[in-house]
């Protein structure tokens, strides 16, 4: 029995975003209804190896233990002795197929191991019917942890993880990213009728406030006008949140579309980020 479902390999500069990925494989829930081909198949046994330590004994013992490998590619990494000497040992295992390539930074060419890169001969003929030799390069299928912003980095995250469960599963990424994606599409729905309900809950507490206002004088006032604030800070900072889902977006907009009608018919003043007041006195 082994150990680890993977272990992830990374420089020291690495170790943040080993540690991320790590978490979020472990974090995963499979979907319901997903088939395993081996239903004694787990991969939430991670091990993150990080140190840069000499490659003893016990760094043969998690290698040995463990189903895969995920080597996290960078600049760093392409000469790295401590990652050389450790992936050079999980081929000589015969577990060559079990290993994962991460790009995490850098591009490509400055980024994988030499071992990673298959050169093939191959002949090409040209118009003239010359038939020449040329070598082509050819790079692994890598997952890719590369993003211009944290948002983005978040999603690719997310799309990666699955992406690698899949492969320790033995199943086809693409089945599983589908059902991850339903899933996602159900939760969103589930979540936007619950903000739904928040929000048009919180019209009718503004409702309340506002006839005490205007029955209870000058504290009664300031009440109000605090519950105004926060429903600017609601009606603004929501739709922000999910701005990456336009799905969930169209809901929340609604909600709140809903939210800022009942509060102009309480005649109290709510101004949103695009510079609109629902205002009735």
């Amino acid at each position: 029995m082994q150990d680890y479902d993977i272990c992830i390999l990374a420089v020291s500069g690495d170790a943040s975003v080993a540690n991320k990925l790590a978490d979020s494989i472990r974090r995963y829930k499979l979907p319901s209804g997903t088939v395993l081909p081996d239903s004694s198949l787990d991969y939430r046994r991670v091990y993150v190896e990080a140190s840069c330590n000499d490659f003893d004994d016990e760094a043969r013992r998690i290698l040995d233990h463990s189903r895969f490998l995920a080597v996290l590619c960078s600049p760093e990494t392409r000469t790295s002795a401590f990652i050389l000497d450790r992936l050079a040992y999980f081929r000589e295992t015969g577990k060559e197929n079990n290993i994962i390539a991460v790009i995490v930074r850098g591009e490509p060419a400055e980024s994988f191991p030499d071992s990673f890169i298959e050169k093939k001969t191959v002949q090409k003929i040209l118009p003239d019917m010359t038939v020449v030799e040329r070598t082509e390069t050819i790079e692994p299928v890598a997952s890719d942890l590369r993003a211009e912003t944290r948002s983005r980095w978040k999603e690719a995250l997310s799309y990666e993880t699955v992406r690698i469960i899949a492969s320790i599963l033995g199943l086809h990424p693409d089945d599983l990213e589908q059902r991850h994606r339903a899933r996602r599409r159900r939760a969103v729905i589930t979540l936007v009728s619950v903000i739904a309900a928040v929000c048009l809950g919180a019209a009718g507490i503004f409702a309340y406030l506002g006839h005490v206002a205007r029955t209870e004088g000058e504290i009664a006032d300031q009440q109000a006008k605090l519950c105004v604030d926060i429903a600017e800070r609601t009606m603004n900072e929501l739709p922000a949140a999910f701005a990456d889902e336009p799905q969930a977006l169209v809901y929340i907009q609604q909600a709140v579309d809903n939210a800022r009608d009942a509060l102009d018919e309480l005649g109290l003043d709510v101004q949103d980020n695009t510079g609109r007041t629902a205002a009735g006195g």
